[in-house]
């Protein structure tokens, strides 16, 4: 499993183009928010004095939700690269387990993610500093890099299963661009999910990385938005943590952290499951 990372690693990081566009994702989140939706986005909000720094920090929360599968997805082109070149049936037909090469690919795009991940956090934190925020302090910032590694661990398993599907480069380059396309909308980047209608609003409660966004978002808002509602009811400040996905609601139930983080996990056990099983039936077919 070791060298079969290694190995991942070196082709990634290799591949400068295939690194740039594993991003491309977050640089379109961040580009439409800066030029196109930070002053739709902080309009109706001038009963806040801190508007533009709460809906900075919601905006990163997003691009953190988005990079997690996106460069997990970029990481798994030498997984496709292998599988168009036949390098599955050399591995087939060697002593390497089948464990091993399944968990090779996944600890690649899981590496991969993390550290892209924390790359978009550092630009992230940067670029709100610079336009008037505060840093995150430290212990939110150990809970953040909790969430990341969260995060980082159930994109690459689903990506895995669903790459494991996939034998040529064409179909790869299809599935990820629609992938990077609608990513964005899923976790809740472009539009709050409160201006969603209500059916579309339930798809994206129960798409995993949009827990994880929302986890994002309570960890990177919370100081904000506790300092921008302090002298206002408690009322607004549910429902805007609402109409943001700052928190979900199923019914009367209001979800708890410990809901997304048993939805992260269970993904992440459920689709490495998966692919590893589709992986072996592949391997049984050489």
């Amino acid at each position: 499993m070791r060298q079969m990372t290694i190995r991942g690693l070196k082709l990634f990081f290799r591949d400068k183009s295939g690194v740039f566009f594993s991003l491309l994702g977050v640089i379109i989140i961040f580009c439409l928010f800066v030029f196109f939706i930070s002053d739709l986005a902080t309009q109706g909000l001038d009963f806040l004095d801190n508007a533009s720094y709460i809906m900075n920090s919601w905006m990163v929360a997003g691009m953190l939700a988005s990079s997690a599968i996106t460069t997990s997805m970029g990481a798994y082109a030498v997984m496709v690269t292998d599988n168009e070149n036949k390098c599955i049936k050399d591995f087939a037909s060697s002593p390497i387990r089948r464990s091993s090469v399944t968990a090779g690919y996944m600890l690649t795009g899981f590496i991969v993610s993390v550290i892209m991940s924390i790359l978009t956090l550092a630009f992230g934190e940067i670029y709100i500093l610079i336009k008037g925020g505060e840093l995150v302090g430290f212990p939110v910032m150990m809970k953040v890099l909790g969430v990341i590694l969260l995060s980082s661990f159930a994109s690459s398993a689903m990506v895995c299963f669903v790459v494991s599907f996939l034998r040529t480069s064409n179909a790869y380059t299809t599935v990820s661009i629609i992938l990077g396309t609608l990513i964005g909308f899923l976790v809740g980047a472009y539009i709050s999910v409160g201006d969603l209608p209500n059916g579309v609003q339930w798809v994206v409660k129960c798409f995993p990385w949009a827990h994880a966004a929302a986890l994002f978002r309570q960890l990177l808002m919370g100081k904000a938005m506790d300092t921008g509602f302090a002298n206002l009811p408690a009322s607004s400040y549910d429902k805007f943590k609402l109409d943001l996905g700052v928190t979900y609601k199923y019914g009367d139930w209001v979800a708890e952290p410990w809901l997304h983080i048993a939805v992260l996990i269970a993904t992440g056990i459920i689709f490495y499951a998966f692919a590893l099983l589709n992986i072996s039936r592949k391997r049984n077919q050489y």
